[in-house]
């Protein structure tokens, strides 16, 4: 499913210019999504002297990122996370959803992306720990815990995170998908210069789908269907609260991954603007969402079923 999506974003959106969320030139200052201690930050340290040289190392190197995903110039439709200077790295990486997730192993896309061999990048294990470091830093941070102190194997932030979104795929339901509108209210959701979410992104272009299509036939995808199964794309709509501590996870709606691109904040400058909170594509969202946490409370601890995520979060 992502490698047909990732395809058909790169041949067939090659004209959406003005959707790009390219960092440009300039500074991005603290960024969308910016850390809850500003400069005294570990975590920010962590990733601009350990993670910035993986991501942005030459092209020579297998784990470098910056061929494509340069901020001042994405090839194709992607994100540029990649910023060209240190000093704006960690503001520009951290402002993308995509890269970052609820900043677990589980839901980060520098980790989840490379595992399934994303355009042939490789970490060593050395690297893979210095991602993980920094990523488990990030959740002390911002949540100010990192177990529940229970000791179950659902402690850890990762091990919650896969477990809730598990849970949570398995109760989505067409059913509650169609009954909140939710493939009409994206597809025809416009921005405030009247272009359509789909006109750039209803095969996934740029990390993030919206069409009117509800179920994926052959090689067109359809939102549910994408949604339901493809955690890349699930943690645009969907992500993993951990402000709780581990023991207490839940899903929610990914409000962080559309408020910056929808008022056009560096990084996301080049994003048309839209109201973010009030729309139909929300509405129905949240139609959507109530729904299913209703079919998953009502299950009880059996849950719904099997995870329709492929292959499952871990």
């Amino acid at each position: 499913m992502r490698a047909v999506l990732l395809a058909m974003a790169s041949v067939g959106l090659v004209g959406c210019i003005g959707q790009l969320d390219s960092g440009g030139s300039g500074s991005v200052g603290t960024g969308t999504n910016p850390n809850p201690t500003g400069t005294n930050s570990q975590a920010q340290q962590m990733f601009e002297q350990n993670v910035y040289p993986i991501i942005h190392s030459g092209s020579a190197s297998l784990s470098d990122c910056s061929q494509c995903h340069d901020a001042a110039g994405p090839s194709g439709n992607t994100v540029g996370f990649v910023a060209d200077s240190v000093s704006d790295a960690y503001a520009t990486a951290t402002s993308y959803q995509q890269l970052v997730g609820n900043f677990t192993p589980t839901e980060a896309g520098i980790l989840t992306q490379v595992s399934t061999g994303h355009n042939g990048r490789v970490y060593t294990a050395d690297q893979i720990t210095a991602i993980t470091n920094w990523l488990s830093e990030e959740v002390t941070e911002r949540a100010g815990t990192t177990t529940s102190g229970s000791g179950s194997t659902d402690d850890s932030p990762a091990a919650a995170t896969a477990r809730v979104l598990n849970a949570f795929s398995a109760c989505m339901s067409l059913t509650y998908f169609n009954s909140a509108k939710m493939a009409t209210a994206w597809g025809q959701m416009q921005a405030d210069n009247g272009s359509r979410c789909e006109s750039c992104h209803a095969t996934g272009g740029q990390g993030f789908i919206a069409t009117e299509i509800a179920t994926t036939t052959g090689t067109t995808p359809g939102l549910f269907t994408t949604i339901s199964q493809d955690e890349y794309y699930m943690v645009q709509y969907f992500t993993v609260d951990l402000s709780g501590g581990a023991a207490a996870a839940k899903v929610m709606i990914n409000t962080t991954s559309f408020m910056g691109v929808s008022d056009a904040q560096p990084p996301h400058v080049e994003h048309p603007t839209f109201n973010a909170t009030t729309n139909a594509g929300m509405t129905a969202l949240t139609t959507f969402y109530n729904s299913v946490m209703a079919a998953e409370t009502a299950a009880g601890a059996a849950g719904c079923g099997t995870t329709q995520l492929n292959p499952p979060a871990s």
